[in-house]
């Protein structure tokens, strides 16, 4: 009886060593999850922070040439090689920047901005998807959806 006695406190004890280690584990996979959604919660702050960088540059580009935020004679920039190149690069700014924001915060106040902005360049952007349709490769799928959602009817048929 005796020997039987020692072998019940053995397995109490025993019970109490493997609660705690179970303890300690669910702690540990607690703090992993913690840790996990703390770096995931640090990759969006950095590519928000990113897209914000990337939209001050395009303000910044507004700024310094604001005939080309709603620009009023299209043939006329074309005209000029030097004026065209920089209005393509400014809308590209733009749409890069919207790119980014888009993707990164995905808010709708962002969406509506692009969809509000985007027919002022139309002429521009109707000429590239007719002649250099590679230039939108450079952008997300959900933005390029997005153009050709508000583009839609505005360019003249391809022939």
């Amino acid at each position: 009886m005796a020997k039987q006695s020692a072998a019940a406190k053995a397995a109490w004890w025993q019970r109490f060593g493997n609660l705690s280690q179970v303890v300690s584990a669910v702690a540990a996979a607690g703090a992993l999850a913690f840790v996990a959604y703390q770096v995931s919660q640090i990759e969006v702050n950095t590519r928000k922070s990113s897209a914000r960088s990337v939209y001050q540059n395009y303000v910044n580009a507004s700024l310094s040439h604001p005939e080309y935020l709603k620009p009023a004679d299209y043939a006329a920039i074309k005209r000029d090689p030097v004026k065209f190149e920089q209005y393509k690069f400014y809308v590209a700014q733009m749409l890069f920047a919207y790119d980014e924001m888009i993707a990164a915060a995905g808010e709708k106040s962002w969406i509506s901005s692009f969809t509000y902005e985007l027919p002022d360049h139309a002429a521009l952007i109707c000429d590239l998807k007719a002649s250099d349709p590679a230039f939108f490769t450079q952008f997300e799928n959900d933005t390029v959806r997005l153009i050709d959602k508000v583009m839609a009817g505005k360019c003249p048929p391809r022939q």
